[in-house]
């Protein structure tokens, strides 16, 4: 059988801190299986069997949530059974564990106002980057006033597993077979995995040991055989000479006249050269040989989910569009599970906090493994531009690190026609 690994970037052992270590072990007397690249399946091998197969563990494949959510029970010692169904408390990951909290001093939590010079050359680049804009309102207006609207951006990034479980299917081209007969399977979270660096997404696919078994083809019923669906078993076809009709005109240099087709002898039919005139074809899930090798394939999922939270500060700018840049980097706090930043100056990023984490526990806790949280702060250039250009008032607004323009109201549109 062929092993193919279908999306996975360079792994490497020691992506992980020590405080996670126990995520990957588990009792010595389960099926301890450190699978390399070489036993990875494609994702093309997995597929919806409709015919019996054998699937030995039933029971859900994602961490139960009490497991996640005891925290007053939770032993010191970092020491847990990792066995069927079980996964080490989050909580005492988080105890143990060192906050990597990077956070930039208070007097640091500036930014250098936005010029007139710089403003002007902004919108000049703006309006220049618009195919229906004149650049003589940026030109010429007359700046009044620079108003600063720095804000807040919170993120949080929350690296997850998800394992699950799924039939597959091969042709058996005979061999052994690793049945349950030979030893229990293991449950989905007793595989041992090398996990990709963290925060990056990545699906991997393997079958999981002694889940084989040996089972007649649905399609073909074990005789390695399927109808040929082109000549629907007949093992002819209509002549495509004649059309079927056995005769085909005969031009001679005075007269048309109609005789037997010479190439289907005046039958209509010609043998069928998708099956050679046998009416069968080999079957093309167990490649003729009847018998289908069944296992269960282990799905991982590796993703980075991400929350995020501006404040929105009320002078007039549309929050949605600062997905759009970067601001300058105040705090980063990465942990197994982060705290909410209950100290920050910042009220609403406070709760801003509380609740991204709250509701990625609420969403992720109870079905997949939490392997790292990181926050953010940024703090976000924002300035409102009031000028005047040939005797009007209006303004504009100059947002990130990249100091993008957002003008509601351009004062100088030209109408473009397309030719």
């Amino acid at each position: 059988m062929s092993h193919n690994l279908r999306c996975i970037p360079t792994f490497s052992r020691k992506a992980f801190s020590h405080d996670l270590l126990c995520l990957h072990s588990f009792n010595s007397n389960k099926s301890h299986v450190d699978y390399g690249s070489q036993y990875l399946l494609s994702s093309a091998v997995a597929q919806d069997v409709s015919g019996p197969y054998h699937l030995p563990n039933t029971e859900p494949t994602a961490p139960p949530m009490e497991l996640v959510d005891n925290v007053t029970g939770a032993e010191s010692d970092g020491s847990r059974d990792c066995g069927k169904n079980s996964l080490p408390a989050q909580v005492d990951l988080l105890s143990q564990g060192k906050h990597n909290d990077s956070t930039s001093q208070q007097n640091e939590w500036s930014i250098p106002p936005i010029s007139e010079h710089e403003a002007r050359e902004a919108f000049l680049e703006y309006a220049a980057s618009k195919c229906c804009y004149r650049t003589a309102p940026a030109k010429h207006m007359v700046v009044q006033n620079l108003t600063a609207c720095n804000t807040y951006r919170y993120r949080l990034k929350t690296f997850t597993e998800n394992r699950e479980t799924y039939p597959a299917s091969e042709p058996y081209n005979g061999g052994f077979v690793d049945s349950p007969d030979v030893a229990e399977p293991p449950a989905p979270w007793e595989i041992e995995v090398d996990a990709p660096p963290l925060f990056t997404d990545c699906e991997m696919h393997f079958p999981v040991p002694h889940t084989y078994s040996v089972q007649s083809c649905p399609n073909c019923h074990g005789s390695g055989k399927a109808q040929c669906t082109r000549c629907t078993g007949s093992g002819k076809v209509c002549c495509s000479s004649c059309n079927g009709s056995g005769w085909q005109s005969v031009s001679t240099t005075s007269d048309i006249s109609s005789g037997f087709c010479t190439f289907c002898g005046g039958s209509g039919q010609t043998r069928c050269f998708h099956c050679y005139g046998r009416g069968w074809v080999h079957c093309a899930r167990c490649n003729g040989r009847g018998l289908l090798l069944y296992h269960s394939e282990l799905t991982i999922i590796w993703k980075n989910n991400s929350a995020e939270y501006v404040v929105d500060n009320n002078c007039g700018f549309p929050i949605d569009r600062f997905h759009e840049v970067t601001g300058k980097e105040i705090l980063c706090d990465e942990n197994v599970l982060v705290n909410p930043l209950r100290s920050f100056p910042e009220p609403e990023i406070v709760r801003g906090s509380e609740s991204c984490i709250a509701t990625h526990k609420m969403q992720f806790a109870s079905e997949m493994r939490i392997l790292r949280q990181k926050q953010t702060v940024e703090l976000i250039p924002l300035t409102r531009v009031e000028y005047e250009w040939k005797g009007k008032s209006d303004s504009f607004y100059i947002f990130g690190n990249e100091k993008k323009v957002y003008a509601k109201d351009y004062p100088a549109k030209c109408c473009c026609l397309v030719m």
